[in-house]
């Protein structure tokens, strides 16, 4: 009996692994593509279905980004040429440079978030509670103090360490991903 992972149309973990990590950089891809944020919703949504269906046809030896950015690309000049009457859509020549640049910057973009989460792993459990707090949750550094039972100085103090920090290893790992 096989597994459903044996079946035809069901993607492997690998897959899966590489469609999940990719996707906010596919999204900034068709975002600055198209330009439009709902038609570059659209086509980000149909790239994503795309992906899905022709998940068989990746070689998981092959740099997935690439190969998505493949797909995401024929899916932007098929909106292209869908939207060839409208006058404020722009030529094919100056979509695929735009894609061009699009690609580098999200691979760019990418490898920083990639290097960010192993920075930020290197953290102690209250520093990364600290980060959290203040640039997702959007705490002020008074309340952060306050939680913390610490003067705002010591707080401002630590997070511009932090931040210091941060820039360095980002840096750091990214130089020896080049």
């Amino acid at each position: 009996m096989s597994s459903d992972l044996e079946k035809p149309g069901v993607p492997e973990d690998r897959f899966i692994t590489a469609f999940t990590e990719s996707q906010s950089a596919l999204r900034g891809f068709c975002a600055a593509s198209i330009g439009n944020p709902e038609d570059s919703r659209d086509v980000f949504q149909k790239t994503c279905l795309v992906l899905w269906k022709k998940s068989g046809d990746w070689d998981p030896d092959t740099p997935f980004l690439k190969w998505a950015f493949a797909v995401a690309r024929f899916e932007v000049l098929a909106y292209v040429r869908d939207r060839s009457r409208d006058r404020l859509v722009f030529d094919d020549d100056v979509v695929m440079a735009m894609a061009g640049t699009a690609e580098r910057l999200a691979t760019g973009q990418s490898k920083r978030v990639e290097a960010l989460e192993h920075c930020l792993s290197k953290l102690k459990p209250e520093q990364r509670e600290a980060l959290a707090a203040h640039y997702v949750k959007g705490f002020k550094l008074q309340e952060i103090a306050q939680s913390q039972s610490r003067g705002l100085s010591a707080v401002k103090v630590m997070m511009m360490r932090l931040r210091q920090s941060l820039g360095k290893c980002i840096e750091s790992k990214l130089a020896t991903q080049s």
